[in-house]
């Protein structure tokens, strides 16, 4: 039996935990929030999308007022870190150098240095370190690099992601979301989860251009448009950002293939469509096994904790180069990066 710790019950914390309960080989044993009432509630702080998992019971979890006393003082295998973003670095690194394996939410971190030295303390104590990066276990993100990778629809010309929501305004602690310095905005914490999505496609592309609004100097809800040129691969426009105004979330993407079209668009049934008839406007449902992202992402953890794999469908060095990327956007947006 694998025990669990989780620091942070926030949103994506409460998601975790209903999660845990579904998988018979793990007992969540800790908890920790520096809210007491975070721990007592029955469902999730209200955040972008739904949780459709059963609320857990824990009554019997031990709780803790603070992470690091979690860290040090449970008994725990893996150490869940759902922490506000500026967080994950630092609480990261003390359950590596604690001897547990870590399972963080993303972003990874808001510096390159900082996702550096989670990579390096997970080395030097030997234990398993993943990103929670959720986009990478969605069925319908599978589909498509599933689709890319067999050649199906012949080669992938261009690709457009998108991602927006209404602004996190008191969603977290202390309003932390709404503070760059705490969160990195719209960028790193929503925008980030396609640029994820195509590193682990495309890896670093040859050039980027990109532009952004901010709905005011220093403002958190920040409108990107960011273009990635591969020179022996597609060209991608990656789309995101948060509204001053709330307005539903929405993600989905287009892929153009030299054979096919395929789109997802989460306000339409089915969700995601297949075109790939050249003579007649023909759209046919994806076939695909349907899923839970985040249930599919710890599950994958677990499998490599009990067989000592390292997490080669989400390495951390893959998340860390996501980070790389966002830099590059910055020095575009700033008219500093290279052609």
């Amino acid at each position: 039996m694998i025990r669990i710790g989780i620091v942070g019950m926030g949103g994506m914390g409460w998601f975790h935990a209903s999660r845990y309960f579904q998988i018979p080989e793990v007992q969540l044993v800790a908890i920790a929030d520096v809210r007491p009432e975070r721990m007592e509630a029955q469902n999730a702080v209200e955040i972008n999308i739904e949780n459709r998992a059963s609320p857990p019971d824990l009554t019997g979890v031990q709780r803790f007022p603070e992470g690091r006393q979690l860290i040090e003082e449970a008994d725990v295998d893996i150490v869940d870190i759902c922490l506000p973003s500026y967080l994950h670095a630092p609480y990261a690194i003390q359950a590596l150098q604690r001897g547990r394996h870590v399972l963080s939410e993303k972003p990874m971190a808001l510096s390159v240095s900082d996702a550096n030295a989670m990579i390096q303390a997970a080395r030097q104590a030997d234990r398993k370190l993943m990103i929670a990066q959720c986009i990478r276990f969605w069925p319908e993100y599978q589909y498509l690099k599933q689709t890319i990778q067999a050649g199906s629809l012949g080669r992938l010309l261009s690709l457009q992601m998108y991602r927006i929501g209404g602004k996190p305004n008191g969603w977290g602690w202390e309003n932390w979301f709404m503070d760059p310095a705490r969160s990195g905005g719209s960028l790193y914490d929503l925008h980030i989860h396609d640029v994820v999505f195509v590193n682990a496609l495309f890896g670093a592309p040859d050039c980027i251009l990109a532009s952004s609004r901010a709905s005011a100097p220093g403002s958190p809800c920040e409108i990107v448009h960011a273009l990635f040129t591969y020179k022996d691969g597609p060209q991608v426009s990656i789309h995101g950002g948060w509204s001053e105004v709330q307005i539903p979330f929405k993600a989905g993407y287009e892929a153009w293939f030299e054979k096919g079209f395929l789109r997802l668009d989460t306000d339409q049934t089915p969700a995601l469509t297949v075109y790939d008839d050249p003579v007649r406007l023909h759209a046919r449902p994806a076939e695909y096994a349907p899923g839970d992202a985040y249930l599919n992402e710890i599950q994958y953890f677990i499998h490599c904790v009990q067989n000592n794999q390292e997490p080669t469908e989400c390495p951390p060095e893959s998340a860390r180069d996501s980070l790389i990327l966002l830099e590059r956007e910055r020095a575009a947006i700033a008219g500093k990066e290279k052609p």
